[in-house]
């Protein structure tokens, strides 16, 4: 090859390739960039989703709960607990802790009707022979279940159909000898002779000769709690007592989830006074309250202490908010969810705790256990759903 052919020959110069070299970093640059937002919206898409999917299966639990609520036993129901000396102390079906600056309690009671046994001869309190007791195991809580449709509404005595009353007190089962059941007399659950069922004059359980027979059921008794005060309130435990935290000293909370940062309820209660709050639906009849006056009513069993009047629920409102179980890079919740109604507090169908900004400190909606419990930067999700309270006898 001549001289003046090599010489016609050239790569690129120095310039060149910096230029080029540049361009290229840029480029992948550019392209890290996308790819990083990208990965970091999928991210946040997985937390919402899993989310959601914490938040369904929370609302699926509380709202069966509080769809049963009040079977076989709306007029509430007696332990061993209270003593032999308290015949009058009667548990509500559906007690409400109310709180403002933190998370509501809630919890229900029900008979189960999957298990279920009628009297057949009745040797109360030493033992009670049943229909089939083969769906039941020694140490079950039961509830025996006495009917009584004889009772008139209190709504409209006169008026609207008699509503079914119930008898009802929990034992515990200490022995089964084929379809014959002995009922503890010691411990938490029992009394000797069980004087907590006597309901102020002698129990006797009833054979099912007619329509007021005695039945027996498990019993179902879940509260239901968000639980701040553990040694990573951030965690956000959602926790039930397997026992309705009837008797606190159990300690019984099981956790069901994490992530959970609150719970409002609102309840509907029908008094039928014709005095309206100012409430929503604009119903005299009926009254929300979402402040500690569910308190007063769920924990005094329904009773207006000022008129004397009857007050059962008939729906319930709850509000649960989630958020995710670390920091989100690039995404920030700048307050929490508004779980009341700014024009009614007391009254609405929401709640009565308003938003507070992030991050947390403490003031009107935020105690110290909030601020701990609301750490981070995280993503908020929040779910309001209503559930009818079907076995409250309300009678209309």
């Amino acid at each position: 090859m001549s001289a003046y052919a090599r010489h016609g020959q050239r790569g690129f110069t120095l310039v060149e390739m910096m230029i080029a070299m540049l361009i290229s970093t840029l480029l992948v640059g550019m392209i890290l960039a996308i790819f990083g937002r990208i990965s970091l919206a999928y991210r946040g898409q997985q937390q919402i989703s899993s989310l959601q999917q914490v938040l369904a299966s929370a609302r699926v639990a509380l709202d069966v709960d509080a769809k049963q609520s009040g079977l076989a036993m709306s007029s509430g129901f007696k332990i061993a607990f209270d003593g032999a000396t308290t015949h009058g102390v009667l548990h509500s079906p559906v007690v409400v802790t109310n709180s403002s600056t933190g998370p509501d309690q809630v919890a229900f009671f029900y008979a189960d009707p999957t298990s279920q046994a009628a009297v057949t001869t009745s040797l109360w309190p030493a033992s009670i022979t049943f229909d089939d007791a083969s769906g039941f195991k020694v140490n079950d809580l039961v509830v025996l279940s006495t009917p009584d449709t004889s009772t008139s509404n209190v709504l409209a005595p006169g008026v609207d159909a008699n509503v079914t009353t119930f008898d009802a007190c929990v034992v515990q089962i200490s022995s089964i000898s084929g379809s014959t059941v002995a009922f503890a007399q010691t411990g938490s659950w029992g009394l000797p002779l069980n004087t907590h069922c006597d309901g102020g004059s002698a129990f006797s359980p009833r054979p099912n000769t007619g329509a007021n027979g005695t039945m027996m059921y498990k019993l179902v008794a879940h509260a239901y709690r968000i639980n701040t005060t553990t040694a990573t309130p951030a965690d956000g435990q959602l926790e039930m007592s397997p026992t309705g935290n009837l008797i606190p000293a159990l300690n019984d909370w099981t956790v069901l989830g994490f992530g959970f940062t609150d719970l409002q309820v609102a309840t509907d209660f029908f008094d039928n006074d014709l005095v309206d709050t100012a409430d929503p639906d604009a119903d005299p009849k009926r009254d929300w309250w979402s402040n500690g006056q569910q308190d007063v009513y769920t924990k005094g069993f329904f009773k207006d202490t000022a008129g004397g009047i009857v007050v059962p629920p008939i729906q319930m409102s709850m509000s649960l908010v989630v958020r995710t179980d670390h920091d989100v890079e690039g995404v920030a919740t700048a307050a929490t969810p508004v779980l009341e109604d700014i024009a009614n507090i007391p009254n609405n169908t929401i709640g009565d705790r308003g938003s507070f900004i992030l991050p947390a400190t403490v003031g009107a909606n935020c105690n110290a256990a909030c601020v701990a419990a609301n750490s981070g930067s995280r993503i908020y999700r929040y779910s309001t759903f209503t559930s009818d309270l079907r076995n409250m006898g309300v009678g209309r």
